[in-house]
């Protein structure tokens, strides 16, 4: 009885390890094809600009896309501050200083990382593609936001 109960227990263990690893063709199959319908969609050539809607201290996202023989060619994001400023190389510090070295440097990571967006949309051709960088997440929202109002101005 005590042999059959170990053997009956291994059986399920092996079900359980074959199914985990298992193929997941058909799931990736679906996702391909939503990804494809996002590449083979064709633009008008141009140049677009859009914002986003602000964040909760007031700052906004601007995209510029050129749009050339129906892809994108150029994506140019920036973070904008309440106040019109550029968030660059001194976002975070107070009047030109670095006062607080961890917002400081929570704040070039945000810079940073927003920077990555326009050349991950060029390459990727696809909004959806353009993952969430940490450290980056607002900014990522507001150019999400951004790119997807300048690429309904193409179509």
């Amino acid at each position: 009885m005590r042999r059959w109960l170990c053997m009956a227990a291994a059986g399920v263990l092996i079900g359980l390890l074959l199914t985990g690893c298992s193929s997941n063709q058909k799931a990736n199959t679906v996702h391909n094809d939503s990804s494809h319908s996002e590449h083979s969609h064709s633009y008008k050539d141009g140049t677009y600009t859009a914002k986003s809607s602000p964040d909760e201290r007031g700052a906004v996202g601007e995209i510029t896309l050129t749009i050339q023989q129906g892809k994108i060619a150029k994506a140019d994001y920036r973070g904008i501050q309440k106040d019109g400023k550029v968030k660059d190389i001194d976002y975070g510090k107070t009047s030109g200083k670095i006062e607080n070295p961890e917002f400081y440097q929570k704040a070039q990571q945000g810079v940073k990382g927003a920077a990555a967006y326009g050349p991950k949309l060029i390459e990727t051709q696809n909004i959806d593609q353009v993952d969430s960088i940490s450290g980056a997440t607002v900014s990522h929202k507001q150019f999400t936001e951004a790119a997807k109002s300048a690429l309904d101005q193409a179509k």
